[in-house]
């Protein structure tokens, strides 16, 4: 069995060896995200482009656990009648966010967190329009990250899909309100490097808000 893949769509073949690398690969950057705290239970989904198709996780997949069984094979162009989201085949139901990424952005992996400081910070800018963005305030998520964009859309929805698609053509990573960190790269392990800078930022940015907000009421607070 052989799969297409490459720069384009499916230039290259992968062959067997090279789609196993791939699973192991996977399967590694979901425990990792899982042990540091970027997802919990089976929330959150990954997957990595492969020529004209995608291999993402399956619906209800622990990201902890994942093997051959639950990653899916989904077309990235949509054909004949299918679904446009790709749930017909098990995949996550975010599968039409990632679609729609690879469609209109040079990402080859994507991995969407649920990372409670990007999803905490979403919330206290409130309600997000065009144009919503969180800054770093330290040294690596300014470098790495530069701004953060935050967007709007429901989970799984065509809005979401097409907000998301629109701020990663120019940014690493954009958060969905009150839901998550959608990182992308050229490999699945710079996805996480990205994601985790993103959580790291946030958390850093959420310290100091808070921590300033307590010096300002509380005047036995000294530094």
């Amino acid at each position: 069995m052989k799969r297409r893949g490459g720069q384009g769509r499916g230039e290259a073949e992968v062959n067997e060896s090279e789609l196993e690398e791939i699973f192991e690969r996977v399967a590694r950057i979901g425990k990792k995200a899982v042990s540091e705290g970027l997802v919990n239970a089976n929330f959150g989904n990954l997957s990595v482009r492969v020529g004209s198709k995608m291999l993402i996780s399956r619906s209800g997949a622990f990201l902890d656990e994942l093997h051959k069984g639950n990653l899916v094979e989904v077309r990235i162009e949509e054909e004949g009648n299918e679904a446009g989201s790709g749930e017909e085949s098990g995949a996550s139901s975010e599968a039409i966010v990632h679609r729609e990424i690879y469609k209109r952005t040079e990402a080859k992996a994507i991995l969407h967190t649920h990372s409670p400081f990007a999803v905490s910070i979403s919330l206290l800018l409130g309600d997000v329009g065009e144009g919503a963005v969180v800054k770093p305030v330290d040294v690596e998520g300014t470098l790495l990250l530069g701004e953060i964009p935050v967007v709007g859309g429901a989970p799984g929805s065509i809005e979401l899909a097409s907000n998301l698609a629109s701020a990663l053509k120019s940014h690493r990573a954009a958060i969905a309100h009150a839901h998550g960190c959608f990182a992308v790269g050229s490999t699945i392990e710079e996805a996480f490097v990205v994601a985790s800078a993103v959580e790291h930022a946030c958390k850093v940015k959420f310290l100091c808000e808070i921590s300033r907000s307590v010096f300002k009421t509380n005047k036995e607070v000294k530094l």
